[in-house]
C-alpha cells in the first residue's frame, strides 16, 4: 500500500507542477497577445488617421489659380515660390497630380519673370511629364502657353509660335475659355506683330472680346501707336485702358505696363515731361513687382526722353542701366536657348527613327540592284563610272560662296530660322573662326548678328527679322564693337567682309 500511495503522491505533484507550468505559459501568452493587439490597434489608428487627412482639391485649385495670379501681379515672388512649393507638397501627398503640375507651371512663370530662364525651363519639363500622363486639356493649354512665352523672350520666335499654336488648339477645347484663351490670342499677336501686322490686330481684338480688360485695351492702343501710326485710335484705347483699370490692379504689373504704353503715346505727341512722369511711375511699379525682363526697354525709353530734354547725365545713366540689365537677361537666355535647341534636335532625331529604317531598306535594295547590274554588264558599269567622273560638280571653296548658298542664307536669316547659324558656319566657316580668334567669348546671338551684317542687312532689317526694336540692334552693334575692338570710324560690314 505504501508503494501505491507513494506513486499516487508523485503523480499528483507531477500533475500540479504541469498545471502551474501551463498556467504560467498561458499568462505569458496573454501578455504577448495584449501587447500584440495594442500594436495592431495603434497601426490601424494611424492608418485611419492618415486616410482621414484628405486634401481639399477645390481649395488647392483656387490657390493655384486665383491666389497665385494675385501674388504674381503684385510681384511677390518669394510668397509665390513658397505658396506653390507648399501646394505641390500637398498635391503630392494627396495624389493630386494635376495640382502638382499646375504648381510647376506657376513656378516656371515666376522664375521666367525673374529672368531665370534655365530654372523656368526645368520646372516646365517636370510639368510636361505629368501632363503627358494625365492627358488634360487645361494642363496642355497652360503648359504650351508658358513654353511659348519662354521661347519668345529667349529669342526663339519660330519655336514660340509653334507652342502658341498648340496652346490655342487645347484652349479652344476648354469649357470655360475666358481670360486664358484671350491671353493666348494676345500672345500670338505679340509674336507676329512685326511680320503679320494685320493678323496681329485681329488677334488683339479676339483677345479683348474674350477678356475685355484694361491691359488688353492698352495692348490694342499700343498696336495702333507702333504699327498703324493712328494717334486717334491709340489715344482712344489707351484712355479706355485707364478707365477700365480696377482698384485691385493698382500697384500691379498690369498698371505698370498700361502706364508705360500711355507714356509711349505722350512721347509720340512730344509731351516729354508728362511722358517722363508716367515712365517713372511705370518703372517704380515694375521694379516693385520684379518684372526685370520689361525694364531694359523701359529704361531705353526714359533715356530717349532725357535726350529730348537735353539732360545728358540722366540719359547716360538710364542707357547704362538698360544695357547692364539687357546683358544679364541675355546671359540667362543663352542657357535656355541651348536647352531648347537640344530638345528640338532630340525630338527630330526620335521622329526620324522610322525614316532611318526606311532609308536603310532602300539602301540595301539599291545595292542589290547595282550588284545585279554589275554582274550582268561590267563594261556598261565602267562607262557609267567614267561618265559620272566627267560630270562631277565642282563645289565652292571656303573662300568663295555660290549664288545658291548666298540666297539660302538670306532666306534663313529673313525667316529667323534656327538653322541659320549652323548653315552659315557650314558654308562660310572662316568668318566665325577669324572672329573667335579676336574674342572667343562671343555668344551665339552675337555671332548671328555678325553673320547678318556680313550678308549686308541694315539695322532695320535685323530688327524686323529678329523681332526686336531698332534701338536694341544699335545697342548690340555698339557692344559688338567693344568686344571686337572695332573703332567707331570703321564700317562693320567692311570689317567683317575683310576677314
Amino acid at each position: 500500500m505504501s508503494f501505491f500511495r507513494q506513486q499516487h503522491q508523485d503523480y499528483f505533484h507531477h500533475y500540479v507542477n504541469d498545471y502551474k507550468i501551463i498556467e504560467l505559459m498561458n499568462r505569458i501568452s496573454d501578455i504577448y497577445l495584449i501587447h500584440h493587439r495594442l500594436f495592431i490597434y495603434l497601426f490601424i489608428a494611424i492608418s485611419l488617421g492618415s486616410c482621414g487627412k484628405k486634401i481639399n482639391i477645390p481649395e488647392i485649385d483656387n490657390a493655384l489659380l486665383k491666389k497665385n495670379e494675385r501674388l504674381r501681379l503684385e510681384g511677390k515672388n518669394t510668397e509665390l515660390i513658397s505658396l506653390n512649393n507648399e501646394l505641390i507638397r500637398q498635391s503630392k501627398g494627396g495624389g493630386y497630380s494635376k495640382g502638382e503640375a499646375l504648381g510647376y507651371i506657376n513656378l516656371a512663370n515666376t522664375y521666367g519673370m525673374m529672368g531665370k530662364y534655365k530654372t523656368s525651363h526645368e520646372y516646365l519639363k517636370l510639368a510636361e511629364k505629368i501632363s503627358f500622363r494625365l492627358n488634360d486639356n487645361f494642363l496642355y493649354a497652360k503648359l504650351y502657353h508658358e513654353y511659348g512665352q519662354l521661347n519668345y523672350v529667349t529669342g526663339l520666335a519660330n519655336t514660340a509660335l509653334s507652342y502658341n499654336a498648340k496652346a490655342l488648339h487645347y484652349g479652344k477645347k476648354l469649357n470655360e475659355k475666358g481670360w486664358l484663351l484671350g491671353n493666348m490670342y494676345e500672345q500670338r499677336a505679340d509674336f507676329i506683330s512685326s511680320t503679320y501686322k494685320d493678323s496681329a490686330l485681329i488677334y488683339r481684338h479676339r483677345g479683348f472680346s474674350l477678356d475685355p480688360s484694361a491691359i488688353n485695351a492698352s495692348l490694342i492702343g499700343n498696336y495702333h501707336l507702333q504699327q498703324t501710326k493712328n494717334l486717334d485710335s491709340a489715344a482712344f484705347y489707351n484712355n479706355k485702358a485707364l478707365s477700365l483699370l480696377k482698384k485691385t490692379e493698382y500697384g500691379t504689373v498690369r498698371q505698370g505696363v498700361i502706364y508705360s504704353f500711355y507714356a509711349d503715346l505722350l512721347s509720340e505727341k512730344k509731351e516729354y515731361k508728362k511722358a517722363l512722369e508716367f515712365y517713372h511711375k511705370s518703372a517704380d511699379i515694375l521694379v516693385k513687382t520684379k518684372r526685370i525682363n520689361k525694364l531694359p526697354e523701359l529704361y531705353q525709353q526714359i533715356a530717349f526722353i532725357y535726350q529730348n530734354l537735353n539732360d545728358k547725365k540722366m540719359e547716360e545713366s538710364y542707357t547704362s542701366k538698360a544695357e547692364e540689365l539687357d546683358q544679364k537677361l541675355k546671359e540667362s537666355g543663352n542657357e535656355a536657348i541651348d536647352i531648347s535647341l537640344s530638345e528640338i534636335i532630340e525630338q527630330k532625331n526620335k521622329g526620324n527613327i522610322n525614316l532611318i529604317f526606311i532609308f536603310i531598306g532602300a539602301f540595301v535594295l539599291i545595292i542589290g540592284i547595282i550588284l545585279f547590274l554589275m554582274i550582268r554588264n561590267r563594261q556598261q558599269n565602267k562607262e557609267n563610272k567614267n561618265s559620272e567622273k566627267s560630270n562631277t560638280v565642282n563645289y565652292p571653296t571656303k573662300e568663295r560662296i555660290s549664288k545658291e548658298d548666298f540666297t539660302e542664307l538670306l532666306d534663313l536669316a529673313k525667316s529667323n530660322d534656327l538653322k541659320f547659324i549652323k548653315r552659315f558656319e557650314e558654308i562660310n566657316p572662316s568668318l566665325f573662326q577669324n572672329i573667335l580668334k579676336i574674342n572667343p567669348q562671343l555668344t551665339k546671338s552675337e555671332l548671328s548678328l555678325c553673320a547678318m551684317i556680313w550678308l549686308g542687312f541694315s539695322s532695320k532689317d535685323i530688327a524686323d527679322f529678329t523681332f526686336i526694336q531698332h534701338r536694341s540692334v544699335q545697342t548690340k552693334k555698339g557692344r559688338l564693337r567693344k568686344k571686337l575692338a572695332i573703332s567707331s570710324e570703321t564700317d562693320l560690314y567692311s570689317f567683317f567682309t575683310s576677314l
